[in-house]
């Protein structure tokens, strides 16, 4: 049954490397632990993602997978970025992920001689309340040859390649789009919002920013019927945030209504350790 109202919500960390359990602040164990506290049906649980940092430079572990992975995999992670501190040793990070039960986004890390993602297909189509989302990857880092085998490209020209891909061969209704370690400059970030085509959302991750206060603040925005929906751009600099965006059923479309947008930092920090899920992890380490 499709309902006439409804809300497609998603957790996005980021920086989570080291983030293992029995740390200050966010870390993986609390996120399972607030995920199993949380009163709700199996359709209703949000989507976990990830903008980037989450094997970082721990990628030499002992056990037979790595446990950041395993982490990811155990919050049933639907996707996932790469940053900076992933690619910088690009051969542990790709080993690391042969373990992931999700894809790695990615549209302009590419395979150097045929000019395509190296990690597949750099977007995934969500099927919510009959509604077609997509969601599209991209590496804000800069554009360089990384391996022999890989290279950071335009995300600008690569991003308007797959964003007319996407919408020619699957239709979707609603797109957004993640970019890590992208830079905070208005201008910048204003070049690269004119140059998508088609999307509602942008999350851009940056710099964790260990300050609550200076965090990101909270905020909800409803659509004035009639009014055109702007491209909303929001800047990633906690370690978990809420992404809650708000439909409505029309009879062949969806419309946007709104969405609310804060970093959980704080309420997740104060949660306890999952018990369970630190067994589980450190018996990798």
């Amino acid at each position: 049954m499709v309902s006439e109202f409804f809300n497609v919500k998603l957790y996005i960390t980021q920086h989570m490397n080291e983030r293992l359990g029995r740390k200050e602040g966010v870390t993986f164990g609390k996120i399972s632990s607030a995920v199993n506290s949380m009163n709700m049906k199996e359709y209703e649980r949000p989507i976990f993602c990830d903008l980037g940092g989450a094997v970082g430079d721990s990628v030499n572990v002992r056990g037979p997978q790595n446990p950041h992975i395993m982490s990811m995999n155990h919050l049933r992670y639907k996707f996932a970025t790469l940053n900076v501190s992933d690619l910088k040793n690009i051969a542990g990070t790709s080993k690391a992920m042969r373990t992931s039960y999700f894809p790695w986004i990615s549209t302009n890390i590419v395979q150097k001689f045929t000019n395509e993602p190296f990690y597949g297909q750099p977007y995934r189509i969500f099927n919510m309340n009959k509604m077609k989302l997509a969601v599209v990857g991209g590496y804000g880092g800069p554009a360089e040859e990384k391996t022999e085998q890989i290279s950071a490209v335009n995300l600008q020209a690569s991003f308007k390649k797959w964003l007319r891909y996407l919408h020619s061969k699957e239709n979707p209704d609603y797109v957004i789009v993640f970019v890590s370690d992208f830079t905070n400059d208005d201008e910048e970030i204003e070049k690269l919002k004119i140059s998508l085509e088609g999307v509602g959302i942008v999350i851009i991750g940056s710099d964790y920013e260990k300050n609550y206060d200076e965090q990101t603040s909270p905020f909800s925005t409803t659509r004035v019927h009639g009014e055109k929906v702007p491209l909303y751009h929001h800047v990633h600099n906690g370690r978990i945030m809420e992404l809650d965006i708000r439909f409505k059923t029309r009879v062949n479309t969806f419309e946007y209504l709104g969405h609310s947008m804060a970093v959980r930092d704080k309420e997740f920090s104060k949660v306890a350790e999952d018990i369970e899920y630190l067994d589980l992890v450190y018996r990798y380490l």
